[in-house]
């Protein structure tokens, strides 16, 4: 498993801090949140940032790019049905997706994170057949560039059962999945049989701990995230862990920087890499 940190944590911090602690803290990778070019919900946009720059911090300091996550979603409606194929914007997300996949592809950044999402009001068949086509159409934009697309479970599909029927439905190989066992467990799906059922399609998991509905530290809060790491390792799972500190949303958290640094330790010795391993990543935080 590769540890990594997505930038939710750190909203208030540039790419230029952000970088070089993911180093200094022992992390082989970032997750880049973004909100897009128009956006500044972020100081550590990196589509507001040069790509060039972007790769040169992340080959100086040792760091790879884990994924650049974003909010895309395939489950707008279409109104009026059939009609609003024809007058409204369809393929608005896929658009949505070709750009984040360009900006991936200039970083050198594997993984671009998606969402099927919330079903409409709809029967569950009306509503699959909408997110899957779009969903087929955004992974196209994808070939030939180098970058896939990381689906993460939420909304109305919550379980990897889910996302194994989206992604088998879509039958693309340039989609990949995301999962958090948080999500999972909220809907009773147990987080190691869920990953086991991905398999090989896994990519990237998502940490996050909660204590009384606000994020807390890494195994201080009220999920069971170190057995569910440790059983992970005995899968034998080599994709990112990813660890989301959602300050981004609870801006009353403070600076994340022990708490990053503590998880970083954790997801090594939780996954069973040899310390001298994290010790050879890390070295000394201001």
């Amino acid at each position: 498993m590769k540890p990594a940190f997505s930038t939710v944590a750190c909203p208030d911090w540039t790419l230029d801090e952000v970088i070089p602690f993911a180093a200094r803290a022992g992390y082989a990778g970032v997750e880049f949140r973004t909100f897009g070019h128009s956006a500044s919900d972020l100081t550590c946009e990196p589509c507001l940032t040069g790509s060039a720059k972007i790769r040169e911090l992340l080959a100086d300091e040792g760091v790879r790019p884990a994924a650049l996550a974003t909010s895309i979603r395939f489950d707008a409606p279409v109104f009026p049905p059939v009609l609003g194929r024809v007058i409204g914007d369809f393929e608005k997300p896929v658009r949505e997706t070709k750009l984040a996949v360009i900006e991936a592809a200039a970083i050198e950044c594997p993984f671009v994170r998606v969402f099927g999402f919330e079903l409409q009001g709809e029967s569950r068949q009306a509503g699959m057949r909408r997110i899957v086509e779009r969903l087929g159409l955004a992974a196209a934009t994808a070939r030939h560039t180098g970058v896939r697309l990381l689906l993460e479970n939420g909304g109305s599909f919550p379980t990897a059962a889910d996302l194994v029927e989206l992604m088998d439905r879509v039958g693309s190989p340039l989609i990949a999945a995301a999962y958090s066992p948080a999500v999972a467990a909220m809907a009773d799906e147990d987080p190691i049989d869920g990953a086991r059922l991905l398999g090989s399609s896994l990519a990237s998991v998502k940490l996050r701990d909660m204590k009384h509905t606000q994020p807390a530290p890494l195994g201080l809060g009220d999920l069971a995230v170190e057995p569910f790491v440790r059983a992970l390792a005995e899968t034998g799972f080599g994709g990112w862990l990813v660890y989301e500190y959602d300050r981004l949303w609870w801006r009353n958290l403070a600076d994340p920087s022990e708490v990053l640094i503590d998880a970083a330790g954790k997801m090594y010795r939780w996954s069973g890499r040899p310390a001298g391993e994290f010790e050879a990543r890390k070295y000394a935080v201001a």
